[in-house]
């Protein structure tokens, strides 16, 4: 693995290396190319030496996973290297920081040193001076020649996150220097000062003039600083070094506003208040000038104050500034600039601030308040209009009066087509027919509406009063009533319907979605076998209360509370409750097995189809065998590519597993997922928001189509409002639409604990890649023959070779090959092992891997360090002793810097530690053995644990590994007398016992 860094020296910033030496060139280029930064390669290269903290004259690697970690008994002393550094340009330190956005990238041997990330963030700060023009053109004398430069001048905000990332400056930052004599000592603050004006001046330098400009091109000493202000070489040209310097003068004159702002204890602020709710007739709102102090914001002085030099709060200001008159005569010379209204009240002499008509007050509201608050004003406004710029949308209101469910009998449906009344409404006030029509002839944008100021649409009010005096009743379907009660807007003639008010039987439905908890608990399934706990049956009746409404259900409980389980025995009761057509169930491919055979325990009276592999059926053959079944799995990848002929068949149900695989509305397996036509949907996820809030469209719009509106009124009124400015009247909005039909229970929760058992075991099912198959038959070819023609103490080490042979084929095809050939895209297992660990990693957890075979714990753990970019750990029976306690305590740590995955070999790490930080256990390949795998587990599931521990026995379908499991489950108990130890039981088994167990099934292959 080769670490990147980025050091700065002189305001420059510069990438070197650290991988088998320090600071090498020729990994410096390798480790570039290796993540696609071609551009790089023929960037400037310079020599320098980097100061690093040593042990015994050995650097110390910043990461495990860069070199071993020496002795931590040793003291640390500073010690140069010689180093070749690539120099960054701004477009080069741009592409790193967007490359290093998501962490580090899978499989490439580069890890992103923590001085990368940082070094993201001050682009970001660079980009948005840039951009918000946050800076002033300047001139300084260097030595020998004067230099146009932009200065950075980053507002409040800015300033305090620049401050931040000054303080989190990783420490390599500042270890490049140009001797090797004494270690840099640029503080923090000045380092970063540096880098922001290297990165600003270069955002800001437009064009390259052809060639070397001379004196005489230039008109004047403004032509020639405006052309260094603009061109890559920032020298200012110019014959005289007197004009020169008096230019500079002028440009310090000019800044002097600016930089009395900047050294002044205070701010400026202009505070827009309403009109009294009884006064004149003529309603005036005011602008008061005040001064507020920057360290405590909370302290106010009014300006009309401070004229008077013997009042309060000009004795009050002059314990912070000398200078409080200038800085206020200059505050109000640059509002003046801006705001009309300013320039007014002071040609009035109203110092303390100045009054507006309503007119006024808006165009100021909608004009000068934001024009006022980016040239660095604070800006104070009502609180109405903060946020929601003061609009109040009008819509229509529906009311609709109904029977009670008990009173209404049956035949219920949210498709029946349900009598109401329209009002108009503006936000939650009702109004009638005359108030609309006093506002509308007011033909004022800002109105007091019942005491509330608000801004109201003309074009919105007039549609109000056309739709009411057209419909004051109407019709509408239960289902767009309930969506819109829960929260759902719907345009009605241009106009949103924004509430409803509803009795009877649609509001008794309406409470029972709110709660989730009114629902009837249903007693499992007559011919469900298995137990379902409190809480599987509260999520089972859930899906069936959601299902006999016709509303789609996501049910998100987290990993290892058994979502499969629940919709089984939802499966099972609607079977029995008369429904003949079949439900489609969609997975990823690596847990169509499993599926497969949960169906088989939990509900074997269900006929299940598996639509999965090269010899699948087609067409015709298929409708007519999913028509014979109860249940059809298949996978996301066949759901596109089949989509013509799974389209056709009548489905009671569509169920998606893992529906995070739909979160991109825009792929093809996304659109397929929509295109089912089924009485219901059901989706199963862990995840119902991985990356944002935009996720949630794509799951709903499967669930119940439409219910969250066009994918762009969902990114108009939720997305961008919470992922963007974190509305959280929007968030809420959003909630309550969504809550309804997402259960969502975690394992943290105490009342789900209480129900679980300390120890949660489930079986992986793992199917074979083609190589693997191959590799597979060709083993049992070679020795089945050997085997049959053997005897005694040979055949028994026949049989023995054959089951590890036949082991490490389903590990992997380089385990039985021992090429060192690639890992990734060749075995099932690996397969279901990175997605599994990406969901236990996503809930910050941490995991145990047991192997049997050295060989394989080496392969995971070079594949999966490269894959994460982390450290993983690997116990073995050639650990010392003492590397062996610095594991256990390095992973022991509950911070999260320490490893979150340690791969065991089972001999060595099966007994005798104490490994409790860790909740999930995964056993690779399987001992054969119940006790064996239970001591192992027990490194994670004993005293000191504080969470329930999920244990993952990893199988592959159709291979002897899962016919030896149905072996071990029929004689669990008496295992220890009957099975022994290891697999010497195995060895005799007779010829016709083994080749049944050895034999490929067709379920062991993948698509």
């Amino acid at each position: 693995m080769i670490a990147l860094h980025i050091s700065i020296i002189d305001g420059v910033p510069l990438l070197w290396s650290e991988g088998k030496k320090i600071g090498m060139l020729k990994e410096l280029r390798l480790a570039t190319a290796g993540i696609g930064m071609f551009s790089l390669l023929d960037n400037t290269t310079k020599e320098f030496c980097v100061w690093l903290p040593c042990r015994e004259k050995k650097a110390v690697p910043s990461s495990p996973l860069v070199g071993a970690m020496p002795d931590l008994s040793d003291e640390e002393q500073l010690h140069a290297f010689p180093i070749t550094a690539l120099r960054l340009n701004f477009n080069a330190l741009f592409e790193l920081s967007l490359l290093t956005e998501k962490g580090n990238i899978p499989g490439s041997g580069i890890i992103f040193g923590s001085s990368l990330h940082w070094a993201r963030q001050v682009v970001k700060i660079a980009l948005n001076i840039v951009r918000t023009q946050s800076l002033l053109p300047s001139i300084i004398k260097n030595d020998t020649f004067w230099e146009a430069l932009w200065l950075p001048l980053p507002d409040s905000a800015t300033s305090l996150a620049v401050e931040q990332l000054a303080d989190a400056m990783p420490a390599v930052c500042r270890s490049l220097g140009r001797t090797d004599t004494q270690p840099p000592e640029t503080p923090k603050k000045l380092l970063l000062k540096g880098l922001l004006s290297f990165l600003v001046n270069t955002l800001s330098r437009t064009f390259e003039r052809a060639g070397v400009p001379k004196i005489s091109d230039f008109e004047s000493i403004h032509d020639a600083w405006l052309h260094a202000l603009s061109n890559s070489d920032p020298r200012l040209k110019w014959k005289n070094e007197q004009e020169i310097e008096q230019f500079a003068c002028q440009l310090n004159a000019w800044r002097r506003p600016i930089d009395l702002h900047e050294r002044s204890p205070f701010r400026f602020c202009l505070q827009l208040t309403e009109p009294p709710l009884k006064g004149r007739k003529k309603e005036r709102w005011h602008v008061a000038y005040q001064l507020q102090l920057k360290a405590d914001p909370s302290l106010i002085l009014d300006a009309g104050d401070l004229w008077n030099p013997e009042s309060e709060a000009s004795q009050h200001a002059l314990t912070y500034t000398s200078d409080c008159t200038e800085f206020l005569l200059t505050s109000l010379g640059q509002a003046s600039g801006l705001c009309p209204a300013v320039t007014q009240s002071l040609k009035k002499k109203q110092p303390g601030g100045f009054d507006l008509d309503t007119e006024g007050a808006y165009r100021f509201l909608l004009e000068y308040a934001e024009l006022l608050r980016s040239a660095g004003f604070v800006v104070k406004l009502p609180s109405w209009w903060i946020g929601r710029r003061g609009v109040n949308r009008i819509g229509i209101k529906t009311k609709v009066k109904l029977p009670s469910m008990k009173g209404s009998g049956s035949g219920l449906t949210l498709d029946r087509m349900v009598a109401c009344d329209y009002a108009a409404a503006l936000g939650n006030e009702e109004l009638d027919l005359q108030e609309l029509k006093t506002l509308a002839n007011l033909k004022v944008p800002l109105v007091r509406v019942r005491g509330q100021w608000t801004q109201i649409d003309h074009k919105e009010l007039a549609n109000a009063l056309h739709f009411l005096e057209k419909h004051p009743t109407g019709e509408l379907s239960a289902r767009e009533l309930l969506s819109t009660a829960l929260g759902a807007q719907k345009k009605e003639d241009a106009l949103f319907l924004r509430s409803v008010e509803i009795e009877g039987w649609l509001q008794e439905l309406l409470e029972k979605l709110s709660s989730q908890g009114q629902f009837e608990l249903l007693p499992p399934p007559e011919h469900f076998e298995g137990t379902l706990r409190l809480y599987q049956e509260r999520g089972f009746s859930w899906l069936s209360f959601l299902r006999k409404w016709g509303l789609g259900a996501c049910l998100a409980d987290d990993m290892g509370l058994g979502k499969t389980i629940q919709t089984l025995a939802l499966l099972q009761r609607e079977r029995e409750l008369g429904e003949k057509r079949a439900v489609l169930l969609i997975c990823p491919t690596s847990v169509v097995n499993n599926w497969r055979k949960e169906a088989e325990r939990f509900t074997p009276d269900l006929a299940v189809l598996v639509h999965h592999g090269i010899d699948r059926m087609k067409t015709a053959d298929f409708r007519k065998a999913a028509s014979a079944s109860a249940l059809v799995i298949s996978s996301y990848g066949l759901l596109q590519r089949d989509l013509e002929f799974l389209s056709k068949v009548p489905w009671a149900g569509i169920i998606l597993d893992e529906a995070q695989n739909i979160k991109n509305p825009e792929t093809k397996q996304s659109k397929a997922a929509r295109t089912i036509r089924a009485d219901y949907r059901i989706a199963l996820t862990g995840t119902p928001v991985e990356n944002h809030v935009g996720d949630l469209w794509a799951l709903m719009d499967f669930l119940n189509p439409g219910f969250l509106g066009t994918q762009h009124f969902f990114k108009q009124n939720f997305y961008t409002p919470i992922q963007w400015y974190g509305d959280p009247e929007a968030s809420a909005r959003l909630k309550s639409l969504t809550g309804p039909f997402i259960l969502r229970r975690m394992k943290s929760d105490k009342s789900i604990i209480s129900d679980l058992p300390d120890k949660i075991e489930m079986k992986e099912y793992c199917s074979l890649t083609k190589e693997q198959a191959s590799l597979y038959k060709a083993v049992v070819d070679e020795l089945q023959e050997k085997i049959e023609s053997a005897e005694g103490i040979d055949r028994r080490g026949l049989v023995l070779a054959l089951l590890v042979k036949l082991k490490q084929v389903c590990n992997h095809p380089a385990h039985l090959l021992g090429d060192n050939s690639a890992i990734a895209h060749r075995s099932g297992k690996i397969k279901r092992l990175t997605e599994l660990l990406g969901d236990i990693r996503e809930a910050g957890e941490k995991t145990l891997l047991f192997t049997q075979f050295t060989m394989m714990g080496t392969m995971l753990q070079h594949y999966l360090q490269e894959l994460y970019g982390e450290e993983v750990l690997f116990l073995h029976g050639g650990v010392t002793k003492k590397r062996r306690d610095e594991m256990v305590e390095s992973f022991q740590k509950e911070e999260g810097s320490s490893p979150s995955i340690f791969i065991l070999s089972l001999k060595a790490g099966g007994t005798g530690l104490n490994l409790t930080t860790a909740n999930h256990v995964v056993h690779f390949d399987r001992w054969w053995n119940p006790a064996v795998e239970n001591q192992a587990t027990d490194r994670a599931f004993r005293i000191g644990q504080h969470k329930n521990v999920e244990v993952h026995k990893f199988i592959t379908t159709g291979t002897l590994e899962e016919r030896i499991d149905e072996m071990i489950e029929k004689k669990t108990t008496v295992a220890g007398q009957v099975l022994g130890t290891g697999e010497q039981w195995l060895t005799e088994l007779s010829n016709n016992d083994l080749r049944k167990l050895i034999m490929l099934g067709q379920e062991a292959m993948g698509e």
